[in-house]
């Protein structure tokens, strides 16, 4: 039970911030000032459930197993933080996933996928 206590606060402050609860146009307004965002997924992790998140995914609502990826949730089709009009210049709005455990990232991939999207 406290389990699932510490998983729903933990949530609770999530939605907050992904501005699912109440619109606060300056976290979009401040989101839509970078310049590009890459979101990694890390398809082996074991610590965030689920993976899909690291994308913006959740699960669908009613559900703990079936995941709604974020172009299918209301967050993208509101656009409640900018990232679908991000996603409408390309090189702005970047999904990358790696075949590897929690933010265990081979220093080739970081020279090869992270570092360049830095330095543009």
């Amino acid at each position: 039970k406290q389990w699932y206590q510490r998983r729903v606060a933990i949530t609770a402050g999530i939605a907050v911030f992904n501005n699912e609860v109440n619109l606060n146009q300056e976290y979009k307004d401040n989101l839509m000032r970078v310049e590009n965002i890459t979101f990694v997924k890390f398809n082996k992790d074991t610590m965030v459930s689920p993976r899909e998140s690291e994308w913006f995914g959740f699960y669908k609502p009613g559900s703990n197993s079936e995941v709604m990826a974020l172009q299918d949730s209301d967050l993208w089709k509101e656009d409640r933080l900018g990232l679908k009009e991000m996603s409408s210049t390309p090189g702005r709005l970047t999904f990358l996933s790696i075949d590897a455990d929690h933010l265990q990232v081979p220093e080739e991939f970081w020279k090869s996928e992270i570092i360049p999207r830095l330095q543009n």
